[in-house]
Formats: structure tokens, sequence, C-alpha cells
């Protein structure tokens, strides 16, 4: 059974996207909808995780060809439809909703902002002339590796603030990496961007004082926009009986 994956919306009359994998733009009054056809329904449990993996990849290279240039508002993975008559029945229904979400978060891009840790400066052999000496050392150097944890966190706590200036939203999970800091996903405005280039330029050397490294990846379409998550988007999102 041919299905239709509807990937997103994005403001009527937005030009096609020629980088992006194979996809069609369907006018649906104030909006249109990407989608492209998809043989059956799927769903997480049904293929391979290599199948799931490249599925989303698709899904978000599509999506990702639109945000540069483009208001996009991006669909869960699985909202698979019967077909474009499903789509279209399914966004009337919110066109409201949908119509606010594109105005709300009009030229607004997500970027990923992770602090991770590179390591800490090598110390040389201790060397000392007396059990006195050896301990003060050891002292010294316990000392040292509370001082860099308290000063790399308040580094990352430093960067978190900075960021606040620019972004419209900054969504932080705490890492369960031991050699990350934090990741966050920060919204900001277009014309933004810039301001979070140099503040990435400028922070650069400090950050590699505290052996550390600053990385900011993208721009994404806004997935962590809490204007997203209130209306109800993921309602639109499901698999439409044919």
């Amino acid at each position: 059974m041919q299905c239709v994956q509807l990937h997103g919306l994005v403001p009527s009359g937005t030009p096609a996207q020629q980088t992006a994998p194979p996809h069609e733009i369907l006018s649906c009054g104030p909006v249109g909808a990407l989608i492209s056809d998809i043989a059956r329904p799927i769903t997480p449990d049904d293929p391979s995780p290599d199948d799931v993996a490249h599925w989303a990849m698709l899904h978000h290279a599509i999506l990702t060809a639109y945000c540069a240039k483009a208001t996009v508002i991006p669909m869960a993975l699985g909202a698979v439809f019967s077909g474009k008559p499903a789509i279209i029945s399914a966004l009337t229904a919110q066109m409201d909703a949908h119509v606010q979400n594109l105005h709300s978060l009009h030229d607004i891009q997500e970027y990923t902002v992770q602090l991770n840790i590179m390591g800490a400066p090598k110390a040389g052999p201790v060397t000392a002339d007396s059990g006195r000496a050896f301990l003060q050392l050891q002292r010294a150097r316990r000392i040292g590796r509370e001082n860099l944890h308290r000063d790399r966190h308040a580094f990352a706590q430093d960067v978190l603030s900075q960021l606040q200036t620019p972004a419209v939203q900054i969504e932080a999970s705490a890492s369960s990496k031991p050699d990350r800091l934090f990741n966050c996903a920060v919204l900001l405005k277009k014309t933004d961007v810039l301001h979070l280039q140099q503040m990435a330029r400028n922070l650069h050397a400090p950050a590699k004082a505290l052996g550390l490294d600053l990385v900011i990846t993208g721009p994404w379409p806004p997935y962590s926009s809490a204007a997203l998550q209130t209306v109800s988007h993921r309602e639109v999102c499901h698999v439409t009986d044919a």
C-alpha cells in the first residue's frame, strides 16, 4: 500500500529546494506540506535499526534543506498517512495552530551547543626528597584538580549565561557522558547568528585553556521549540487507515 509521509510545514509559496532528497510540496491553503511517498506504513518496531536510521536521516535532510532559507515546522518522524487527501484533512482541522506556529517561529533556527572535556593537563612524575615534600606535592595536585573542576563548571555556567542574550529558547539537558559538561538546543533568530558566531570565537581560547572544546552545529529546524510541543502538531502525526 502506497502511503505518504508528512515531514514538515512551510509557508505557502515557498520554493522547492532541489538539494533535498526526493519530495514535493503539497499546497494546503496558507501552508505547504513537505511530503514524500513511502511504500508502506513504518513503525519503529517494524524495520531494522539501520532502516529506521536511514528513514530518520532522509526526514532530517528534507527539513534541513528548507530551514536555512525558509521557516519550517518539523513534524514527527512517524507522520505517515494513507494519501494526500488525508494529510489535507488533518492539517485543515488544526490550520489555525499551524499558521500560528509558522508566525511564531518565523526566521528562527535551532543550533546545538555542546561543551566537551578534551582532557586535563598532564602532570609530570612526582619527585620529592622527603615524605613531607611528597605529601605536599600530592596535596597541591589534588587542589589543582579541584580548582580545574570548579573553573570548568564556572566556565560552563558562563557560556549558558551568555547564550541567554541571543536565544529565544534554551533547552539544556544534563549530560550522561562523563566528557561532556552540557548539551543544549538553542533557538535564535537568523539575525542573531552572527552574535552566536562571535561568542564562539571569543570563548575558544579560554575553553582551550581549560581543556574544553565548545562545539556549535546547525542550523537545524526548530525541533525543540516549546511552541510546537504545546500545540498538538504531534496529534496530526499518525497512521491513517486507507
